[in-house]
């Protein structure tokens, strides 16, 4: 039986082709492979996307009368921090004696964890208006100022949460005094109800809100 020249061509060149694409596929595949699989582990959600803060029993406004109690003074900053995998409340305290502390505040019960003197006050003054910051190398003029305006400040940490979620119904994660160009305000970080972030700038004046910005 005669084979047909034709035909035996054409089976080959498709066998070339199959072959070929199968190849490439296969180069293809085991590129995709190279590029998922490098040996180092697949990224967590929360490396992925940031994740919310979680929610907490306790609020940062109770976080802050909580702390007052053991350190009676001011606030200038309050945090939702992640201690060990537990949720906790960092808070900053301005004594009324002087000096700065380092309050930790239970997320879940209010209990307070710890009460230090805070290791990020060489970086302050205490307020005092002494020149001498609280003895721990605060010497700065603009961070005695800014003590100084915190002690004097209408509006406190709570009072600033409050205002900022009257404008944004939600839980308050952050709040932090400031002082800019004369003027003091607070920036408080809420995680609204709607599951977005958002950022608020509350006069520490008037409790006025004089920025507000969404997150991504």
């Amino acid at each position: 039986m005669k084979t047909d020249a034709r035909r035996l061509a054409t089976g080959r060149g498709l066998l070339v082709t199959v072959v070929a694409a199968g190849v490439l596929a296969g180069g293809g595949a085991a590129t995709a492979f190279a590029a998922t699989h490098d040996g180092s582990p697949p990224a967590s959600p929360s490396e992925r996307a940031d994740s919310p803060p979680p929610a907490t029993a306790v609020t940062a406004s109770q976080a802050v009368d909580a702390a007052l109690k053991a350190v009676p003074g001011k606030v200038g900053e309050i945090e939702l921090d992640d201690e060990d995998g537990k949720p906790v409340w960092e808070v900053d305290v301005l004594a009324d004696g002087g000096g700065w502390r380092d309050v930790t505040v239970d997320s879940g019960t209010g209990t307070v964890l710890t009460n230090r003197a805070d290791d990020h006050g060489d970086d302050r003054g205490d307020g005092r208006g002494d020149g001498r910051g609280d003895g721990r190398g605060g010497h700065k003029d603009d961070d005695q100022a800014e003590a100084a305006a915190l002690r004097k400040a209408a509006v406190t940490a709570s009072g600033a949460a409050d205002a900022a979620l009257k404008a944004v119904p939600g839980r308050v994660t952050s709040a932090e005094f400031e002082q800019e160009h004369g003027r003091t305000y607070w920036e408080v970080d809420v995680t609204g109800n709607d599951g977005a972030e958002h950022e608020l700038r509350v006069d520490a004046a008037s409790a006025k809100i004089l920025k507000s910005e969404t997150g991504d």
